[in-house]
């Protein structure tokens, strides 16, 4: 018995010192924790300035974006308006020409001429290309057929007409090409009796 008490008495000594203990581990904790919890405060401080900061930014961007919009359409206008200017000047000499009395088929074709290269110089400065279709397999993505005629064997599904010429902008169709395709002649079924 005398034992049991001893056990009892060296159990109820030694709680007061694991409390101690504990209290002192609780205490070293706390005092690691608080600068990490003030880390962790600073950080999310921190990530919340970018945040606003890049928020402001992308308002900018976005007025600034808006505010170039125009100019740039604009731009895009001009550099139209000069590359057809020399177009204008060769119609205006075109048709000085053509006024003038005694005036030369040979001129005039000289003069057409003259304006179909200038036409040419600027749609390829722009990127245009005008698609010939004549005599080519008809193609329903690059081509609109507006009627069909009957025709030979060879010719049948090719593009015999070319009513419209078809142009592309950087390779991409901006108008098909209307055109009349030919399609291989029927024959006339023959009653049976």
């Amino acid at each position: 018995m005398t034992n049991k008490k001893e056990e009892h008495k060296n159990h109820k000594e030694s709680q007061p010192a694991q409390t101690c203990e504990q209290q002192n581990n609780t205490a070293e904790q706390e005092a690691q924790t608080a600068p990490a919890q003030e880390q962790k405060e600073d950080k999310a401080q921190e990530y919340y300035q970018q945040l606003i900061r890049l928020q402001a930014d992308f308002e900018n961007y976005r007025k600034r974006t808006e505010k170039e919009k125009p100019l740039l359409i604009q731009y895009g206008r001009t550099e139209v308006i000069k590359s057809l200017l020399s177009l204008y000047d060769t119609l205006l000499k075109a048709q000085e020409e053509t006024s003038k009395e005694g005036a030369d088929i040979k001129h005039i074709k000289q003069g057409l001429k003259m304006i179909f290269e200038e036409f040419n110089k600027a749609f390829n400065a722009q990127g245009v290309c005008v698609v010939c279709a004549k005599g080519k397999p008809y193609d329903p993505m690059t081509q609109e057929a507006v009627t069909t005629i009957p025709c030979e064997d060879k010719d049948d599904c090719m593009v015999l007409e070319e009513l419209k010429k078809g142009v592309t902008l950087d390779g991409t169709v901006i108008r098909p090409a209307q055109v009349i395709v030919g399609k291989k002649k029927e024959e006339p079924e023959q009653d049976k009796k």
